[in-house]
């Protein structure tokens, strides 16, 4: 009826106006300082963030820079690695990004999971943006991986059934809100021990978002896989820090690994 329709275009509207929000990277402003530079609370694209880091790679001292930027030149690297030249081998390519994503100083593990967390929500949240179309509440009314998995959405005061589309966005739009929290995440360099817990329920949510696209819209998967190597830089940093059990890590390595550029055929 009219009443259905209405009440549809405003939750449609309301997803609308969400993505858009969790596309922008509202406390990623660079700004240059005497000392390298520093994050800002407001808004810059993505691809003026990549030239300003790119510029400032080449003057940053590893061993007096921040977390942040820390984790900003490892993923610069590992972006690089990966586009560069053809790899001969994925899988012991992988065995060693696996190893790379363990933090270099590890007085600072804990700021380090923080910051690569950040990262990836915010580059879930492009992958989001390409889901909006094919991913709908009628298409996928519950989120799925397998038929073996249905995911309950945790946004709600008792879990409850959503549909995927509604679920990736309660989950980043939460993963947002829980990581910008004061309560939990007062300053982002030095992470309470107490908050260290939230790290696997995260990584856990947004590794569903990546297993929902991979078993329900791989055409979308792989495109953005190809472009961006997000699923295989995650289940990396997940092995990595023992964020997700190896049970739960339902995407087969061939799912992701043959989107890597090789010299040979073989996954």
């Amino acid at each position: 009826g009219v009443g259905e329709a209405k009440e549809q275009e405003r939750a449609e509207s309301s997803r609308t106006r969400m993505l858009a929000r969790l596309m922008r990277i509202s406390k990623d402003k660079v700004e240059k300082e005497e000392q390298g530079f520093s994050y800002k609370k407001r808004g810059m694209r993505r691809s003026d963030l990549e030239r300003y880091l790119s510029y400032q790679m080449k003057a940053v001292d590893r061993e007096s820079c921040s977390t942040q930027e820390l984790v900003a030149i490892h993923r610069s690297e590992v972006l690089s690695s990966l586009s560069s030249s053809p790899i001969e081998d994925v899988n012991k390519f992988f065995e060693h990004m696996t190893s790379e994503f363990v933090c270099p100083r590890q007085e600072e593990d804990a700021a380090w999971q923080f910051e690569h967390i950040r990262c990836f929500s915010i580059e879930l949240s492009s992958l989001a943006v390409n889901l909006r179309y094919a991913c709908t509440a009628e298409s996928c009314p519950q989120m799925k991986a397998t038929d073996e998995w249905m995911y309950l959405c945790a946004a709600h005061k008792q879990p409850q059934e959503c549909s995927a589309i509604d679920y990736v966005i309660h989950t980043l739009d939460g993963t947002c809100a829980l990581l910008n929290s004061n309560k939990w995440f007062p300053w982002n360099a030095a992470i309470p021990a107490s908050s260290l817990k939230y790290f696997q329920s995260i990584t856990r949510r947004l590794y569903r978002v990546l297993s929902h696209c991979f078993f329900h819209h791989k055409d979308i998967f792989d495109d953005f896989e190809s472009k961006t190597h997000l699923c295989l830089r995650f289940v990396a940093f997940s092995k990595a820090h023992d964020l997700i059990p190896p049970k739960l890590l339902i995407i087969p390595r061939s799912g992701f690994l043959s989107c890597v550029q090789t010299s040979s055929t073989s996954v």
